[in-house]
């Protein structure tokens, strides 16, 4: 979605389930508005944090949309994510498979083969190869995309990017810091709260931010060193936030065990994940 719509608006890493919530973004051009929804990846959920993320799969798939476009890597999936495509077949608008990173194969041999698994498996309408990466291939599927809309008067103002306010990105920004520097289980096991974001004119936006994880053998290891790790994931998300939000910022970064958080409904509540239906 970010190539798409030409700014960042989902958080990228290299490892799997980095995006948690549906983000939407909005592609304005000559004529036209397209509105996207960015899911998360498929996966079993194993707590309800994770059984969240599955549900907004779900939900995209069965909101009324003018078309579906799914991503998939060169290869074969994993045995064991293929039921997870099931909701993919009850869609009521045309999909269209997008086949990404090519700019990493040297063959057509994984392409082709994606190609040939997921026709089979699924209603494909359209095939794109394309690279998010380079931008390879997304001159023509922004076409195709733009012929697929029907006619109809902007959903949003023309100037407008996304629905999601600054205090959600700045988690997300966080968030993506941790992605980054830390691996095993840090990642999937944090989650950050926006306590305080401050905005005073002539000074440095002000944010104060929480990164639960769910042990306390896990604090060590986000913290560091005399506090080395912490002292890095600071400065790394304040060069990110200071180019996302074009202004400069003061942020203060806290640890908190949450034991359980993962299967916490009022937590997740309060931090945009848990929805009862």
């Amino acid at each position: 979605m970010n190539s798409l719509c030409g700014t960042r608006l989902s958080i990228i890493s290299e490892k799997p389930q980095t995006t948690r919530n549906n983000i939407l973004g909005i592609l304005n051009g000559p004529g036209f508005q397209a509105v996207f929804v960015d899911t998360p990846g498929f996966l079993n959920g194993r707590n309800m944090f994770e059984r969240s993320m599955a549900n907004a799969i779900k939900r995209a798939a069965s909101e009324e949309g003018d078309l579906c476009i799914f991503i998939a890597e060169p290869g074969l999936p994993p045995e064991d994510k293929i039921p997870l495509f099931e909701p993919l077949k009850q869609v009521r608008c045309p999909l269209y498979l997008a086949v990404n990173k090519l700019d990493k194969e040297t063959t057509e041999a994984r392409v082709k083969t994606a190609e040939e698994f997921y026709g089979k498996l699924l209603p494909v309408k359209q095939v794109f190869h394309i690279s998010a990466l380079t931008g390879g291939g997304l001159k023509e599927l922004k076409a195709a995309i733009k012929a697929a809309l029907p006619e109809h008067p902007p959903y949003y103002p023309t100037d407008q990017l996304t629905d999601r306010w600054e205090k959600f990105y700045a988690a997300e920004i966080i968030r993506e810091q941790i992605f980054k520097l830390y691996t095993r289980e840090i990642p999937y096991s944090s989650a950050v709260e926006i306590e305080v974001f401050r905005e005073t004119p002539g000074e440095n936006d002000e944010i104060l931010a929480k990164i639960h994880i769910a042990r306390e053998s896990q604090k060590p290891i986000i913290i560091g060193k005399a506090g080395s790790m912490i002292k890095r994931l600071r400065e790394a998300s304040v060069k990110a936030l200071a180019a996302f939000l074009r202004r400069p910022v003061e942020l203060h970064l806290t640890v908190k065990v949450s034991p359980g958080w993962q299967d916490n409904p009022v937590f997740l509540k309060e931090i945009g994940f848990y929805e009862k239906k």
